[in-house]
């Protein structure tokens, strides 16, 4: 009986490292999202910035700023 509970102890531990596995997989894909879209973000910033700039629609073309 003991070796039935280790045994059931040691599938839930091997599951609990398989989670943490992904886990850590979808923290990378989710970091290289976030950096994807901080270069858009500037990017857009930069593009809206310099076309303000030209169209002479206000003077103070201040790209907007990252509400964090």
């Amino acid at each position: 009986m003991a070796a039935s509970i280790n045994e059931m102890v040691e599938a839930h531990l091997l599951n609990v490292q398989r989670e943490l596995e992904a886990l850590n997989t979808r923290v990378v894909e989710m970091q290289a999202e976030s950096n994807r879209l901080q270069a858009y973000l500037k990017e857009g910033q930069a593009t809206l910035s310099i076309k303000t700039v030209k169209q002479g629609e206000w003077s103070d073309a201040t790209p907007i700023q990252k509400p964090f």
